[in-house]
């Protein structure tokens, strides 16, 4: 059935597994398989919540993998939580490790399996008794380490982390280490010394282009059996603002519209149906952070048209924007020529403060300062609220 297809080809709410659905990132994911092929090279990829980070890692494994090849390399993938060490994640891994041995297989010596070499109830703390257990695999390992922003950067399980990657590059350990996490620089995410910098790719993960996002649309409502009309493609991608989830989310609601009306052709009408549901099922917690962000006892305050406002300014490349950047954005917001900066100057400095969220983060110095979403996600909220509310248009 359509609905069914639909389902399958828009999934806001989990990660994509298959190759042919992730659109936008496959000059990363050579890079990053050329690193995996480079003996003693590892990968830390990072970047903002809400860019398709697990997704990348997914396909990275399904790609890796030779499971056709008794000697071909194997691909593990764990997630952190908060309350891992870096015990508890090896114990997670060497889990996997077990399971594949007995589902997909590693090459078959006897003497070289992790079964009867390791217990399961054992915690491993110390790196070289990792680099002995995963050197003696009979096959190349790739291990990809999902939601690494979960364990504490400088804390014992970061700096022994460091120092495994250093060893396995040091030894030629056959296994490459992908760390995946949120992060803006890579020192929120791990504990990096001159020594080991030279055996890891940094790789940053950007929100997509309007052209790749515009290509989730098209791969998905091709593979759904739903065409739409021209130009819808390009708005939904200039309403997810880089965010593959909102993307997913306005796709997935705008065919389900038309298939409630009992076609198979996506119009403007049904997009703009989606919009109210996409804000309801928007994942992240971002519906939270925007009532924190504007709630207020106050007549008359200004808290969701000043918010929008900052979600419409032009950005820096790393999400900032100053004080007159969104000085003509609230002009439209608020449909005034005038709009004196005394108005909204105080509701910047309450975006800044626990009470609302903080929804903003200030930087820079004084008549030069700058600021930029705590949670970049919020932006394509915002201006979906903002079109709901009949704030702006379309």
């Amino acid at each position: 059935m359509a609905i069914e297809r639909l389902s399958s080809s828009f999934t806001p709410t989990r990660p994509i597994s298959l190759p042919d659905l992730l659109s936008g990132r496959l000059n990363l994911l050579y890079r990053i398989l050329d690193d995996i092929a480079t003996p003693s090279q590892h990968v830390l990829l990072y970047g903002d919540r809400g860019v398709g980070k697990t997704s990348i890692a997914r396909v990275l494994a399904v790609l890796s993998q030779q499971a056709d090849d008794p000697r071909g390399r194997r691909s593990i993938v764990v997630s952190c939580d908060s309350n891992d060490t870096y015990g508890s994640i090896w114990r997670k891994i060497l889990q996997e490790v077990l399971l594949a041995e007995r589902q997909l297989g590693f090459e078959g010596y006897r003497d070289r399996k992790l079964v009867g070499r390791w217990d399961p109830n054992e915690v491993i703390n110390v790196p070289n008794d990792i680099r002995l257990l995963l050197g003696g695999l009979p096959n190349p390992t790739t291990i990809i380490i999902d939601e690494y922003d979960r364990i504490e950067a400088g804390g014992d399980a970061s700096r022994l982390m460091t120092d495994t990657i250093k060893l396995f590059s040091d030894s030629m350990t056959p296994c490459s280490i992908v760390l995946v996490g949120v992060g803006q620089s890579i020192e929120q995410l791990i504990t990096a010394h001159e020594s080991v910098s030279r055996n890891i790719d940094y790789v940053p993960v950007d929100p997509l282009e309007a052209t790749e996002l515009a290509q989730i649309i098209q791969k998905g409502m091709g593979k759904a059996g739903i065409t739409f009309d021209d130009g819808i493609d390009f708005r939904i991608a200039h309403l997810s603002q880089g965010y593959p989830h909102y993307t997913h989310l306005l796709g997935q609601w705008a065919g389900r519209r038309a298939l409630e009306r009992g076609t198979n052709h996506v119009t403007d009408s049904d997009l703009e149906a989606a919009i109210p549901q996409s804000i309801e099922t928007a994942a992240g917690g971002v519906r939270v952070e925007y009532d924190k962000a504007t709630d207020s006892t106050q007549p008359n305050n200004l808290f969701k048209e000043v918010l929008l406002a900052c979600a419409l300014a032009d950005k820096d490349v790393r999400g900032r924007f100053s004080l007159a950047d969104i000085h003509e954005p609230l002009q439209r917001v608020l449909h005034r020529y005038r709009v004196a900066r005394s108005s909204y100057q105080r509701h910047l400095a309450l975006f800044c403060e626990p009470e609302h969220g903080p929804v903003l983060v200030k930087t820079g110095r004084r008549k030069n300062y700058r600021w930029h979403f705590a949670n970049p996600q919020l932006v394509p909220f915002v201006r979906l609220r903002g079109i709901n509310d009949k704030m702006i248009s379309a």
